[in-house]
């Protein structure tokens, strides 16, 4: 009897686990499928990124080296004034050197103190990136974007090492995000608040917004002169952007202007031992550099950038579009242009230079990857991230193998989901196809 009873009730008792494992399956993917989930992964996978062995880390790099050795004498002494290197003015912001002197009054003169700003920063970039694109493109753009920057070696070994340019980044894209926000009351102050820590933190290259933000209202129909009304709200809050000038003030009275200058000229001028101040070799270590050294270490995600930068520029310049496309496109655009020239004009051509456009270029591609997609959000790509976050987090994948992973499996994905899609009879998409601002 007893024997009977258990026959017949098993196949009871193995419908309730089945019903109980489509119930666990069918919240998970309610889950994955949520976008404050997804932002929560994508987090959390940045973070492991780019705080990844950072208590282990060593500086990377002679400047970094250079720059603690500075942070660490500001923090000994409290001179937070004097900002040399040896003879040689520090013409760069101060706001990074106070910082981290800061991080090493209170965590010791460690590696993870002397970078633990400049990884803050970039996690700021990530975030900002992703609330940019989103605004201007839809929140899944908004989402590979920040992947996309993530992932991406020359943004992630730079920002997790002490230099200045993930503060400047961060300060470039503050200050687009709050022009991007106009309406609100607060986009005015954002916006030359931006500027000012841009400046701060990497001087001259901190003003590019001034650029950006002039030249996208001018397309867009937006741009109002001075006098008018719809300006003056901008003119109120412009101070701000004289508040980091202080800074430049104060070393002209102390070491005078022709010393300024004159740093600012070595420093643009100069060249690395062995490099050749030849316009060939100028020339040819420009592409080298911009183009096809960061292509490589930008790959799989650069293939998607190639075709990204053919669709915004043929929207940017396509009649039939929308004006407020036209110019959105058109900002990318010229986003990364500006900063590939600013650093090509130097004598001499690091691929660190190009890291203001990175959040640009991280768009750019993302609006291919939404468009390919026909902006759905398949759930196995941020289960994907899930798993080799959790993966990461117990140790078993570290960085760099880590980004490179994520976006190889992602990559993977988006091309599969797109021949499944055009295997089932849909249209495929070109570059020129029209881009929405809203997912």
């Amino acid at each position: 009897m007893a024997r009977y009873l258990t026959i017949k009730l098993s196949p009871l008792h193995e419908a309730k686990s089945m019903n109980s494992a489509a119930s666990f399956s069918e919240k998970v993917t309610a889950i994955l499928a949520n976008q404050t989930a997804q932002w929560v992964i994508l987090l959390i996978a940045s973070f492991l990124v780019l705080f990844a062995n950072a208590r282990q880390a060593q500086l990377t790099g002679g400047d970094a080296v250079l720059y603690a050795k500075e942070a660490r004498l500001i923090a000994e002494t409290g001179e937070y004034a004097t900002l040399r290197f040896g003879q040689e003015l520090n013409h760069h912001g101060p706001l990074l050197f106070w910082l981290t002197a800061l991080a090493i009054k209170i965590l010791g003169p460690t590696p993870f103190a002397a970078t633990l700003f400049s990884r803050l920063f970039g996690m700021g970039c990530i975030i900002l990136t992703g609330l940019l694109g989103s605004h201007l493109f839809g929140k899944n753009t908004g989402w590979f974007a920040g992947l996309a920057l993530a992932t991406c070696y020359t943004f992630v070994r730079n920002s997790a090492t002490l230099r200045m340019d993930s503060g400047l980044t961060f300060g470039v894209l503050l200050a687009m995000l709050g022009y991007s926000r106009a309406e609100k009351s607060w986009g005015p102050p954002v916006f030359f608040a931006g500027i000012g820590l841009a400046v701060l933190a990497k001087s001259v290259p901190g003003f590019l917004p001034l650029f950006l933000a002039p030249l996208h209202a001018i397309f867009a129909g937006r741009f109002h002169l001075p006098w008018k009304k719809p300006a003056r709200r901008w003119l109120y809050w412009s101070p701000l952007v004289v508040l980091p000038l202080l800074w430049w003030g104060y070393l002209v009275s102390q070491y005078g202007g022709r010393f300024v200058f004159s740093a600012y000229r070595d420093d643009f001028l100069s060249l690395d031992a062995g490099q050749s101040a030849e316009l060939a070799d100028r020339v040819y270590r420009f592409f080298a550099t911009y183009f096809y050294d960061f292509g490589r270490k930008y790959l799989p995600w650069s293939i998607f950038t190639l075709i990204g930068l053919i669709t915004v520029s043929r929207t940017a310049l396509s009649s039939n579009k929308k004006r407020w496309e036209r110019a959105d496109a058109g900002l990318l655009v010229a986003w990364i242009i500006a900063v590939v020239i600013a650093g090509g004009l130097k004598a001499s051509q690091y691929q660190r230079y190009l890291i203001p456009a990175l959040p640009a270029i991280a768009i750019v591609t993302a609006v291919v990857v939404v468009a390919m997609l026909r902006d759905r959000m398949p759930i196995w790509i941020p289960a994907t991230v899930a798993v080799l976050t959790i993966v990461s987090g117990a140790g078993i994948i570290t960085e760099p193998l880590l980004s490179r992973t994520i976006s190889g499996l992602v990559f993977s994905i988006v091309c599969i989901c797109r021949f499944k899609s055009d295997t089932s009879g849909h249209s495929s998409v070109t570059p020129g196809a029209p881009i929405s601002r809203y997912g």
